[in-house]
Order: C-alpha cells, then sequence, then structure tokens
C-alpha cells in the first residue's frame, strides 16, 4: 500500500493508523492535522476505509444490540457491526457500515461510493459523526476517558475543568486564554499513566478552535457551578464517584465498558484533588487558579 495513503495521528498516547483515505484531496481540518505523527507510536488503533459494501447475510436479528437512529449495531463473532440507519423509512439506501473488533483496536468502515470524499476537509478520522464513538471505547481499555470538559496546563500543570453545556466551559477557557496552553474548550482525555493521572488535548472542541496535541500531569479537577463568586470546595473521594460518571463521554454502554470506566474514576477520586469551582464571569477566577496552582498544600 502506498504510504501516501498511509497516515499516523496521537491523541492521548494512542497512536491511530488510518488507510484508505485519499489525503492527498481530502485532508483533515486542521485542529486534526495537530495530532499527526510523522512514524507511528505505540498502543495502535488501526482504521481501514474501503469503497463498497460488504456482503450482510450474516446479520440477523439475533445478534442485535442496539437501534436508534442513525445506527443499528450487532455483536457477532467477536465483532462490533454498526450500520446506518436512514433518518427516512422511505430512504433504503444504506451509506456506511464499520466493523471493529472485540476491543475496538481494529476497524473496517466501508461506503457505498466515493462521495464521503468529496467534502474539502474531512472532520474525523473515522468519517463517521464523531472519532469518539471509536476512541471513548478504546480508552477504556487504557485507563482513560473523555470528559465533558475544557483542559489547561499552566506552568506545567494540568487543569481539568468539567460541566455540561451552559456550565461555562468555554467561558472559563476564554477567562484563561494567555494564562496556558489550551488543550481543548469541550472535550479532554483523562488517562492514568504508571507515573500518575495525566490530562490530554483532543480535536473535539466547542466555540474556541483552539487545541494542542499537549498532555500534563493532572494537578486538579474542577466540576464547574455558576455562581456569584469564585470559591473552591474540595469534594471527597466518594462525592467524586457519584458525580463524576455524568460527565463521561458514552458511546454503546456496555457492562465491561462502564466497569473499565467506573475502576478509572475510582483511582482518580483517590488519587487527583478534585473541588466544585464555583465560579462568575468577571475573569477573576485566573487570580484564584494562579493562587491555587502556587500553594503545594492545595
Amino acid at each position: 500500500m502506498s504510504t501516501d495513503n498511509v497516515r499516523y495521528f496521537q491523541i492521548a498516547g494512542l497512536t491511530i493508523e488510518i488507510t484508505g483515505i485519499p489525503f492527498d484531496r481530502t485532508p483533515p481540518k486542521p485542529v486534526i492535522e495537530l495530532f499527526r505523527l510523522e512514524v507511528p507510536g505505540s498502543d495502535a488503533i488501526q482504521v481501514r476505509h474501503h469503497i463498497g459494501l460488504p456482503n450482510l447475510d450474516f446479520i440477523n436479528p439475533s445478534n442485535l444490540i442496539y437501534r436508534k437512529v442513525p445506527w443499528e449495531i450487532h455483536h457477532y463473532n467477536s465483532k462490533w457491526i454498526y450500520i446506518t440507519i436512514p433518518a427516512h423509512q422511505n430512504d433504503p439506501y444504506l451509506r456506511m457500515m464499520a466493523i471493529f473488533s472485540d476491543d475496538y483496536s481494529s476497524g473496517d468502515i466501508y461506503y457505498s461510493d466515493e462521495s464521503i470524499f468529496q467534502s474539502e476537509n474531512i472532520h474525523s478520522l473515522s468519517l463517521i459523526p464523531s472519532d469518539q464513538i471509536l476512541l471513548a471505547q478504546v480508552l477504556a481499555y487504557h485507563k482513560a476517558c473523555y470528559l465533558h470538559a475544557c483542559g489547561i496546563i499552566i506552568q506545567g500543570q494540568g487543569l481539568a475543568c468539567v460541566g455540561h453545556s451552559e456550565a461555562g466551559k468555554t467561558t472559563t477557557a476564554r477567562m484563561l486564554q494567555g494564562e496556558g496552553e489550551l488543550l481543548c474548550d469541550d472535550r479532554i482525555i483523562v488517562r492514568r499513566w504508571p507515573e500518575g493521572f495525566r490530562v490530554h488535548g483532543t480535536w473535539s472542541h466547542g466555540d474556541i478552535p483552539e487545541v494542542s496535541s499537549g498532555s500534563a500531569p493532572l494537578r486538579a479537577l474542577f466540576l464547574l457551578e455558576q455562581a456569584p463568586e469564585n470559591r473552591l470546595e474540595r469534594l471527597a473521594p466518594r462525592q467524586v464517584v457519584r458525580s463524576l460518571p455524568e460527565f463521561v463521554i458514552k458511546p454503546l454502554v456496555t457492562r465491561d465498558w462502564w466497569e473499565m470506566v467506573l475502576d478509572t474514576i475510582e483511582a482518580l477520586a483517590r488519587e487527583v484533588p478534585v473541588y466544585r469551582l464555583r465560579l462568575e464571569k468577571s475573569g477573576a477566577v485566573k487570580y484564584l487558579l494562579r493562587e491555587f496552582l502556587n500553594n503545594p498544600d492545595s
């Protein structure tokens, strides 16, 4: 296979090997290019793209796991099969399907024709609506997970500010711009390495297109809550274990996946300080966080 048709990207220490995309005429979005590698690293995920749909004779109701637009998902012969469902019943056209290994470390994605490659830039490496459908699965096997959070590195220390829509993630990111290296304003990854937890940037940004492939030791995690003043409140590990799962980005949820993710969250609750950050919007939060980072006992 031509090396022009193979590219490598890295996110949270995982290498994604992509083949089958005509990168010369359909390049990734610039934010994805920031994560590109010239040579592969470890913990590789292989994703192969194909034109032409495979035979579907093995699909039957007995292996159906999930069905809701836009996906029908089957589990058969240690494979996960994703089949697109048209939004309208009078549209019988099957445009895409994907077959992943049991642990999602390898996948083949099929398209009915080449129209998928006609966009100016590809918005995801898997060419399905979000790479999180794949990566959120793989991360669980590596003691990691996606969070609804903005992430930033300040003074070499990683901070993650967690919250749902309208909680203030993007607002916090804007207030902290200039204080350090913004990793992403909407989705970040936390991963437990042998030396401890680290925060990693992603290309899944919100309103701020500034992202980074950088990483840093996770100094603290903050659960955002809008308030009339800025204040930190340390949470007990049991509160963290109870609260944090609602902010995890969830793919197809299985019992095994949840058990791995909850193990990671329980370890994070023990090893990383977690606070409720009551936040007002004047921008003064940066002074609170500077004080926090300069206090080794916090």
